[in-house]
C-alpha cells in the first residue's frame, strides 16, 4: 500500500480522522513478515493442521477445511474499526487498525495454551494437553457423542451438565447403566475403559431405529441437546434458521442473513454483489473532505469507559465479552457464590479464557438482595448479554423489559444457542450442536467418508467413524459464535453512539456457524459444488496441499495464481514442468490434478520439511512446516509473540504468573489491555463498595450467602480450594 501511494501515513497526512484498517496473514512486523499469508500455511506454521490429525486414513497433521484464521481476523478487523470509530467520537482523532490470520487464529486455542503451561502440576491439565479435541485416547467424553442411527444418519450429542446428560439416557433407554458403580458420576468419569462402555452402549443403541423413530422419541425430551449432521446448504432448511430469518432471498439466490438482529436498527436489506467495474452509485455521491476536529485526551485503552454486564455461561458468549475486556472495556462477569458451572469443566481451564480481564462478582440471583445489587449495577451499564434459554433471564429478574426500565440507552445482548423464539429456541445446545448444524463438521471430513450403511459396521469400525466425526466437529464451533458475539456487542455500541438508541439485540450461535463456512453458504440454480479437500485431508489441489517431507515431516504448500506456479516450479529445480503440457496453464493442472499431485509429492519426499521452508521463502512461494510446534507451543515458547504483543503475561491472585493470548486487534490510538483471568467473587466487595453498601451491609450479603467474597489467603490454601470444589461440582 505505501508503494500504491495509499499507506495509512501517506492517507493520515489528507484525512486525520481516517480509520485505516490493515490485514495481514503474520503481522506487520517480525520474523514472518513478509511471508504470504494465505489461511493454510497460517494454519500449518500456527500448529492449527495438527489439531485435524486422525480424521483421515493416515498419519499427519490435516488440511483445515473451515478458514478460521479468516474469520477470526475478519471479526478482527471489525471489532477493531468498531472500536476505533469510538476512540474517534472521544478524540476526534483516526486509527490505524491492524490485525492479522495468526491473530484471527489464537481466538481458537480454547485451553491448550494454559494447559501446557500447567501440566507439569496439574495432572487434568496434562491429560487434556494430550487429548483436548473432544477425544480421551481416541475414546470420547460421554457428553459429547456422535452415533449413527439405523438409516444412516449421524447424530451429534451434545449434553455436558448431569441433568442434560440424564435426560439423553431416559430418552435413549439406557438409565440402567446408572446402576452400574463405574457410572454413578455420569457424565463425568475419569476412566477411559468406562469411557468406552458408555460409548459403545449408545452407539449400540442408536443404531436400532430410523432417525425418524428416534426424532419423535427426542422431540418428546425437552433437556436433550442433539441434531442430525448437515451440510451448510441443508442447514438452510433447519426449522429454526428459517424461522430467525439466517436466510435471505438476493437478486435470485439464497444466501446468510444478518449475523446479528438488532431491535431499532434493523439491517438493511442486502444487494446482489456489484459486477466487476459498477461503481453501484459510489462516485455519484457527494464526497466533501472530512476536516479535522479538536482532539481529545488519547483514552488509555480503546474502550476505556465502557462496562459491561456479562450473565453467560461457558464458552461462546462469555469469551465474546472477554473479546471486549482485551479492548479496554469494564466487564464484570456475575455468576453463582459456588462459581460459573463453566469453571469445573474441560480439566479446569476453559475459563482462563472467558473470564480473561474480568472482574467477577459472585451473587445469588434467586435472592431478592442479590437481584436489589444487579439491578444497581444494570442502571450504569453500557452493554448487558446473557445465554440463558428463553424466559430464564426474565425468571431472574435481568429481562430486557426490566432492564430497559431501569436503563433506557442499554445495549442489551441475548448470545442464543437457537434463537429467542421458534420452534427449537427452549433446547439446550452446546458447542458442537451448532458445528453439527452449520456445516463446519462434514466439510472437515472426507468427502463420502459417511456412509448411508454405517449402522451396520462391526463396532470397531463403526468408534473409528464416530470418533474421526467428532473430532472433526471439535476445533471451531464455539469460537465462531464467540467471535460474532463480540462484533455484536460493538455494533450495538455504534448504534447507540450515533442515534443514541439503547436496544435488544441476538445472535445465535447457528448463524455464526452459517457464516463461518460463508464460501459454500449460498443456494442457487447451476450452483457448483463447494471445493473439498481429497480423501486423504491433504488439500484442495496440488497447488494447496500438504507434502510429505524425506525427515518424515510435512509442508503446506500454496501457489495458486500462475507467477507462484512458476516461481514454485523454478525454486525445487523442476522448470521442465512449466513446459509439461498438462501443467502449462490453469485448466491443464486443474485437468492433470492427480499428476501434478504424484510430481510434486516425489520432489519433497527429497528434502527435510524445514529445508522446503527455508529453500521456497527465499523463491517468495507460500511454504510452512506443518508438523512442527503444536498450537499451544507456538502461543507459549514462540518469541516473536511476546514481541508483538500476541502472547502477553499477566498474573493470577491463585496461579500466578502465565502467558495468555493477546488482542486479536491492536490500534495504533490506544493499547490494548490484556488482564488474567478472574476467580469466584474475587471482585465482589469493591463493586459492591461502588454500588454504594458499606462495610456492614457487605458482610452482612456475605454472611446471608447472597455474596461470595474472594479470601486472601496464602497460594497453597487458595488452590486447595480451587481444586475441591473442582472435585464437589465434578469436572466433566
Amino acid at each position: 500500500m505505501d508503494r500504491l501511494g495509499l499507506g495509512v501515513e501517506a492517507l493520515r497526512g489528507r484525512n486525520p480522522r481516517l480509520v485505516y484498517c490493515s490485514m495481514t496473514g503474520f503481522g506487520a512486523r517480525g520474523p514472518w513478515q513478509r511471508r504470504k499469508g494465505y489461511e493454510g500455511v497460517v494454519n500449518a506454521k500456527t500448529g492449527r493442521m495438527r489439531e485435524f490429525s486422525g480424521i483421515a486414513d493416515r498419519e499427519g497433521p490435516g488440511f483445515t477445511a473451515v478458514p478460521s484464521a479468516g474469520f477470526g481476523a475478519l471479526h478482527g478487523a471489525l471489532q477493531g474499526i468498531l472500536a476505533a470509530l469510538h476512540v474517534r467520537r472521544r478524540t476526534g482523532r483516526g486509527s490505524h487498525v491492524e490485525t492479522s490470520l495468526l491473530q484471527g487464529n489464537t481466538a481458537y486455542d480454547m485451553i491448550r495454551w494454559y494447559a501446557l503451561q500447567a501440566a507439569s502440576n496439574d495432572p487434568l491439565a496434562a491429560d487434556r494437553l494430550k487429548s483436548w479435541g473432544a477425544v480421551q485416547h481416541q475414546i470420547p467424553r460421554p457428553n459429547y457423542l456422535t452415533a449413527v442411527t439405523r438409516d444412516g444418519v449421524w447424530l451429534q450429542f451434545a449434553n455436558t451438565m448431569p441433568h442434560l446428560f440424564m435426560a439423553q439416557m431416559v430418552a435413549l433407554g439406557l438409565t440402567d447403566l446408572y446402576s452400574d458403580p463405574r457410572y454413578v458420576d455420569l457424565p463425568a468419569l475419569s476412566d477411559p475403559d468406562d469411557s468406552e462402555g458408555v460409548w459403545e452402549a449408545v452407539l449400540e443403541r442408536v443404531r436400532e431405529k430410523t432417525w425418524a423413530e428416534w426424532k419423535a422419541i427426542l422431540d418428546e425430551e425437552r433437556d436433550v441437546a442433539v441434531e442430525p449432521f448437515h451440510t451448510v446448504e441443508q442447514a438452510f432448511d433447519h426449522p429454526q434458521v428459517r424461522h430467525n430469518g439466517h436466510v435471505v432471498q438476493v437478486g435470485g439466490q439464497e444466501q446468510a442473513g444478518p449475523l446479528v438482529r438488532m431491535a431499532e436498527l434493523p439491517a438493511v436489506a442486502p444487494r446482489p454483489a456489484p459486477a466487476l467495474g459498477v461503481s453501484s452509485e459510489l462516485l455519484d455521491r457527494p464526497w466533501e473532505p472530512r476536516e479535522p476536529g479538536p482532539e481529545g485526551a488519547a483514552p488509555t485503552a480503546p474502550l476505556d469507559g465502557v462496562t459491561v454486564v456479562d450473565f453467560a455461561t461457558y464458552y461462546a458468549t462469555p469469551f465474546g465479552s472477554s473479546l471486549l475486556a482485551d479492548l479496554g472495556a469494564r466487564v464484570i462477569k456475575v455468576e453463582p457464590p459456588e462459581g460459573d458451572y463453566s469453571r469445573y469443566v474441560a480439566g479446569r481451564m476453559l475459563h482462563f479464557k472467558t473470564t480473561g480481564g474480568k472482574e467477577s462478582l459472585a451473587i445469588d440471583l434467586k435472592t431478592g438482595e442479590g437481584r436489589e445489587v444487579v439491578h444497581r449495577m444494570l442502571a450504569h451499564a453500557d452493554i448487558v448479554l446473557h445465554n440463558f434459554r428463553p424466559g430464564v433471564a426474565d425468571r431472574l429478574g435481568i429481562g430486557y423489559e426490566h432492564t430497559k426500565q431501569l436503563n433506557p440507552r442499554v445495549v442489551y445482548h441475548y448470545g442464543a444457542s437457537y434463537g429467542d423464539s421458534g420452534p427449537y429456541s427452549f433446547k439446550p445446545a452446546f458447542h458442537p450442536i451448532a458445528g453439527a448444524i452449520g456445516g463446519g463438521a462434514i466439510a472437515q471430513m472426507p468427502p463420502s467418508e459417511l456412509d448411508p450403511a454405517d449402522a451396520e459396521l462391526p463396532i470397531e469400525e463403526l468408534k473409528q467413524k464416530a470418533w474421526r466425526l467428532l473430532q472433526a466437529n471439535e476445533g471451531n464451533p464455539d469460537v465462531n459464535a464467540a467471535l460474532s458475539v463480540g462484533t455484536a456487542l460493538l455494533l450495538g455500541l455504534h448504534g447507540r453512539e450515533e442515534h443514541g438508541l439503547g436496544q435488544y439485540q441476538t445472535t445465535s450461535m447457528l448463524c455464526a456457524n452459517i457464516y463461518a463456512n460463508g464460501d459454500a453458504a449460498l443456494r442457487y440454480e447451476g450452483k457448483p459444488a463447494r471445493v473439498e479437500p481429497d480423501a486423504l485431508l491433504l488439500g484442495v489441489g496440488p497447488l494447496s496441499r500438504l507434502y510429505q517431507t524425506a525427515d518424515d515431516g510435512w509442508v503446506f504448500v500454496a501457489a495458486p495464481f500462475e507467477h507462484e506456479w512458476r516461481a514454485l516450479a523454478t525454486a525445487i529445480g523442476r522448470e521442465e514442468l512449466l513446459e509439461d503440457p498438462r501443467f502449462v496453464s490453469r485448466v491443464a493442472r486443474a485437468e492433470h490434478a492427480d499428476a501434478l499431485a504424484e510430481v510434486l509429492a516425489e520432489t519433497f519426499a527429497t528434502r527435510d520439511a524445514d529445508g522446503w521452508e527455508r529453500l521456497l521463502a527465499e523463491h517468495d512461494v507460500a511454504c510452512a512446516r506443518a508438523d512442527g510446534p503444536t498450537v499451544a507451543e507456538f502461543a507459549v515458547e514462540e518469541p516473536s509473540n511476546y514481541e508483538l504483543g500476541f502472547t502477553v503475561p499477566v498474573e493470577h491472585p491463585i496461579y500466578g504468573r502465565y502467558a495468555r493470548h493477546g488482542a486479536i486487534v491492536t490500534l495504533d490510538s490506544a493499547p490494548a489491555r490484556i488482564g488474567p483471568a478472574c476467580e469466584v467473587g474475587e471482585h465482589s466487595e469493591r463493586i459492591l463498595a461502588e454500588l454504594g453498601y458499606s462495610s456492614e451491609e457487605i458482610e452482612a450479603l456475605a454472611g446471608a450467602g447472597v455474596v461470595a467474597l474472594f479470601e486472601q489467603a496464602d497460594e497453597e490454601t487458595r488452590a486447595a480450594a480451587a481444586i475441591s470444589r473442582s472435585q464437589q461440582r465434578g469436572a466433566v
